[in-house]
């Protein structure tokens, strides 16, 4: 009769044991492939305009608690510690954009542009680009030219054949923040509170369908050259064919943070964390932690 007992417990145990580990493995499908997980910081804030160095795969953002800006901050790879950028007393750091033709790291203030040197371990103030209130930058990697976004109008402008003049962008005249992908189409969220794209083939901008005003738009490339959009927990594609953005992932969280690392990794960041999205391969489902855990 044990023995009997024994029996039908064993299926029951590894119905128990698969599930733990499907669990375990925390996956997430964003597209057509699945993703594995990982929180790889909590901080006492939120980020956003990650930025991820792909010589290092450290991490920039810009850290908000409440209703004002702790800074900006380096979240090194394999590293336990985060690290606040520190300007000058009279400069404020908003935004960061890394040239990597160039090996450049460029900081956005609210006098000009500047560069953060690793082996100074600081942001070299001296001689500044500029004074422009700069808000965000886009370097657009086909042609490596550098676009910013100035003041509170959100005016833009680019450089010139690599000088340090500047000139009115006319094709998006403001917008709180842009892409342009490699084939000249360029994907916008307007003053209004509305995102558009402007494509290559055509002679003015079109309004996407399906959002509403005022929410906080997340704007990237990914490596696949694709207009990738965060609106509240949801992860949309932006096509030019179609005004209805095609909706590719659903989190549990706000999304106010978005990256992507050269392999393939997905960061996103929300409320209190950083998260890595990691590709699951066929052969590996459940692949283990590699990343690392750090704390402000």
């Amino acid at each position: 009769m044990v023995f009997l007992k024994a029996i039908h417990i064993i299926p029951f145990l590894l119905i128990l044991f698969e599930k733990c580990q499907t669990e375990k493995c925390d996956r997430i499908k964003i597209g057509k492939d699945y993703y594995k997980r990982t929180l790889i910081a909590t901080i006492d804030g939120y980020p956003t305009g990650m930025v991820i160095d792909p010589r290092t795969d450290h991490i920039f953002f810009l850290l908000n608690k409440r209703n004002y800006t702790k800074g900006l901050h380096l979240l090194k790879h394999g590293s336990l510690g985060i690290k606040q950028l520190s300007v000058a007393d009279d400069m404020i750091g908003q935004c960061v954009a890394i040239d990597t033709a160039n090996n450049i790291i460029y900081i956005g203030t609210n006098q000009g542009l500047v560069i953060y040197e690793y082996s100074k371990s600081e942001i070299s103030s001296e001689r500044p680009i500029g004074d422009d209130d700069i808000r965000s930058i886009f370097i657009d990697k086909s042609d490596n030219q550098m676009y910013i976004i100035t003041g509170i109008s959100r005016e833009v402008f680019k450089f010139m054949n690599g000088t340090t003049a500047i000139k009115r962008y006319e094709k998006i005249p403001k917008a709180y923040s842009f892409v342009l992908d490699s084939k000249g189409n360029a994907f916008y969220e307007y003053v209004d509170g509305r995102m558009y794209f402007f494509s290559a083939d055509l002679y003015e901008p079109i309004q996407y369908k399906g959002f509403t005003r005022e929410l906080k738009y997340v704007l990237q490339l990914n490596n696949n050259d694709e207009a990738i959009l965060g609106v509240k927990g949801c992860l949309f594609k932006l096509h030019t064919n179609n005004i209805l953005p095609e909706k590719i992932a659903q989190f549990g969280f706000k999304i106010t943070g978005i990256a992507f690392d050269t392999k393939n990794n997905i960061i996103v960041g929300t409320k209190g964390k950083i998260y890595r999205y990691k590709p699951i391969e066929a052969n590996d489902p459940c692949p283990p932690d590699d990343y690392f855990m750090s704390n402000i």
